[in-house]
């Protein structure tokens, strides 16, 4: 069966990736996904991402998102989607 362990897309300037299984969202500046970073706790506990050269914030870290921002269990709709993807992943491997 295939598992989707992530959740990755933009929205506008923001490219976010979460990960389902660590509950961690990652999320950066569209054009600073390259930049060299170093991260910062703040007083929220947010992982705050700061540019290597100048300091300018380039992205945060959240750990825990879905258990500090969502509401009641976690959504299965990724397993529905896993469910839909494997029998063309199977397919996919066998002509390989």
């Amino acid at each position: 069966m295939a598992v989707t362990e992530s959740i990755e897309g933009s929205a506008g300037s923001i490219w976010y990736h979460y990960d389902l299984s660590n509950d961690v969202l990652y999320r950066r500046r569209c054009l600073q996904r390259e930049t060299q970073a170093h991260g910062e706790e703040t007083d929220d506990g947010f992982i705050m991402l700061r540019a290597m050269d100048d300091d300018r914030v380039v992205g945060m870290t959240v750990v825990n998102w879905w258990k500090r921002f969502g509401q009641g269990a976690f959504p299965d709709s990724m397993k529905i989607i896993a469910a839909r993807i494997d029998p063309w992943a199977q397919r996919a491997a066998s002509a390989a």
